[in-house]
């Protein structure tokens, strides 16, 4: 989310005053620029800005926000076509969506739990709801890591496995990419069959020059 560089009106979709990640946000701002947080969430206890009921619209202006940001919450929404047409709606033409969403990640229920997308789904998902300029990114850790997300992990001494799990992710990825830290492939490839999530960033389509005239 630094990388993101926030400015302008943003809404947090499924945050609220009592996000982990709260005190964060300035440092997520662009350099020099500041940020006016908002936020909308079904559980009041997160002290969202504003308290929904499932399913509901935003009660937002049109066009009213520069960027949308929802981390870890889409996979809790079953009306998803809805609630993109809704970004989509409140965001400025050219405005910003960035989403986390999991994939290999174990069923949580918060109230409920839905859908787990892959990056098809994704971009035909925010193509039809109006977006454009999607990319899509797999937040993979190694093999050993995502093997413990995904069962759960049962058993005991899990901190030390966790940490003996990272320890073999290290070695494996050190050997496997010989020093490179970025690696770009395609989604079939082996090392992004089963990222632990996804990162997604999308523009809402600025209007048409006729139209902004």
């Amino acid at each position: 989310m630094r990388r993101c560089a926030l400015s302008g009106r943003v809404l947090d979709f499924g945050g609220g005053e009592s996000a982990r990640y709260r005190e964060d946000i300035t440092s997520w701002a662009a350099p020099g620029d500041m940020v006016e947080y908002q936020s909308a969430n079904i559980d009041p206890a997160m002290r969202p800005t504003y308290v929904l009921r499932a399913g509901q619209a935003l009660p937002l202006e049109s066009g009213s926000f520069d960027g949308v940001m929802s981390l870890s919450t889409l996979e809790h929404v079953y009306e998803l076509d809805e609630t993109l047409s809704e970004f989509g709606r409140v965001l400025k033409p050219g405005g910003r969506l960035m989403v986390f969403v999991p994939f290999m990640y174990c069923v949580h229920g918060h109230p409920d739990d839905y859908h787990r997308g892959t990056p098809s789904f994704w971009r035909r998902k925010l193509d039809e709801a109006g977006f454009g300029d999607v990319a899509v990114e797999a937040l993979a850790w190694g093999p050993f890591s995502t093997g413990q997300e995904v069962s759960g992990l049962p058993g005991p001494f899990k901190a030390v496995r966790r940490h003996a799990g990272l320890l073999l992710d290290i070695l494996w990825c050190a050997y496997r990419y010989r020093g490179r830290t970025d690696v770009v492939g395609r989604q079939d490839d082996p090392f992004l069959t089963a990222p632990l999530g996804y990162f997604i960033e999308a523009r809402k389509a600025a209007a048409p020059a006729s139209a902004a005239a």
